[in-house]
């Protein structure tokens, strides 16, 4: 009698990795973007979310320091 193996649990996803590339990198861009798009960078909003995007390592440590107050 042939019994059918149960079969094999599906492997654990990876974990998420983020890569941020280094800050020098974007700095450049972000000048270009500012020259191109002068309306756009006038809104405080987009252009904080721009400043996030190419200072990934400082937005994180000031996410470390309100998280340790």
């Amino acid at each position: 009698m042939n019994i059918p193996a149960a079969p094999a649990p599906a492997p654990a996803p990876a974990p998420a990795t983020v890569v941020a590339a280094p800050e020098s990198e974007l700095g450049p861009l972000l000048d270009a973007w500012d020259q191109a798009h002068t309306a756009a960078t006038a809104d405080p909003e987009w252009r904080h979310l721009l400043d996030e995007m190419a200072h990934p390592r400082t937005t994180q440590a000031f996410y470390r320091l309100a998280a340790g107050r």
